[in-house]
């Protein structure tokens, strides 16, 4: 599976035999509707984001993202998205997995596997302009 089309990603158990990384695909989080789950990885994840502004939280911290942004977080920190602003596109790679480390998103709680609605709202007077 050279080639990743839209809405499907690639995983331990859909990647050719000779791919080293964990996972790699491509998420949204639409201004209406849009969804997220509050999650961590037995891996470090890579985030680049091609569209769209928003808050996400990442090492405990709430921080401000937008296009072009390449967003790195460690194996086992919580991360999440919390407001979005326009319509966020991005890409996602996690960088493989430590003996019997676990794919995908793995959760702290029941609430956080639930997914939460993610508000859309205004851009705040104190989003970084570039």
């Amino acid at each position: 599976m050279p080639v990743i089309e839209p809405g499907s990603w690639l995983n331990p158990d859909s990647r050719p035999d000779w791919a080293e990384i964990a996972t790699i695909g491509r998420f949204a989080i639409a201004t209406e509707g849009g969804r997220f789950d509050r999650h961590f990885h037995d891996d470090h994840e890579v985030w680049l984001l091609w569209e769209g502004k928003a808050k996400i939280l990442l090492e405990g911290a709430e921080r401000y993202v937008q296009a072009g942004d390449i967003i790195l977080t460690r194996a086992g920190d919580t991360h999440d998205f919390l407001e979005v602003y326009e319509t966020v596109r991005g890409f996602f790679t996690e960088t493989g997995h430590p003996a019997g480390g676990r794919t995908g998103h793995l959760h702290a709680s029941e609430a956080d596997a639930s997914g939460h609605d993610v508000p859309a709202l205004p851009l705040p007077h104190d989003f970084p302009t570039r």
